[in-house]
């Protein structure tokens, strides 16, 4: 089966397969096989793309379009974390492939926008193929998930700072 061109471009700059380069053979065979389990996927402007505490088994890398990434407060008020582009080259609903666990947040259209889908099934497969595919995706993974930690200790040490200033 023939790889778009461009999908290939697209998905060589992607934060979770940028270790991969399509100028080397061997790796550009490993994108290759990754293309050929992305699934396509159209959605129109304020269609909902991920609802948080939904389950999920799925990567979405946006392709075309922007998207809007909102969270629940726990008085059930939805708030914009960040609004994404394609350009930016960005990709969200990973934890998906590793973890059978609830979506910790909503991604929702901004325009009429394309995904290019990857489900965890068929990431699995590949990485029982491509071991370096697995190796490196889960590294980037892990690396995301560890800047979010540190962000989030950061942010309570913060607020506990706030509240020991405020009672005093």
């Amino acid at each position: 089966m023939k790889i778009d061109e461009d999908i290939l471009k697209h998905i060589s700059k992607v934060e979770i397969f940028s270790d991969f380069c399509l100028e080397k053979h061997e790796q550009r065979i490993i994108l290759e096989a990754v293309a050929e389990y992305l699934v396509p996927q159209a959605f129109s402007k304020d269609d909902y793309i991920i609802k948080e505490k939904d389950e999920g088994s799925t990567l979405y890398i946006l392709y075309e379009g922007a998207v809007q990434v909102l969270r629940n407060t726990p008085l059930d008020e939805r708030f914009a974390v960040v609004n994404l582009e394609a350009e930016q080259n960005v990709f969200f609903g990973e934890i998906a492939l590793i973890d059978n666990d609830k979506r910790s947040a909503s991604v929702i259209a901004l325009t009429d926008c394309k995904t290019l889908m990857l489900k965890r099934d068929d990431f699995l497969k590949l990485c029982e193929k491509y071991p370096l595919l697995g190796y490196r995706t889960i590294s980037r993974i892990a690396k995301r998930i560890s800047a979010s930690l540190r962000k989030a200790n950061e942010d309570t040490m913060t607020l506990y700072q706030a509240l020991i200033d405020e009672v005093q």
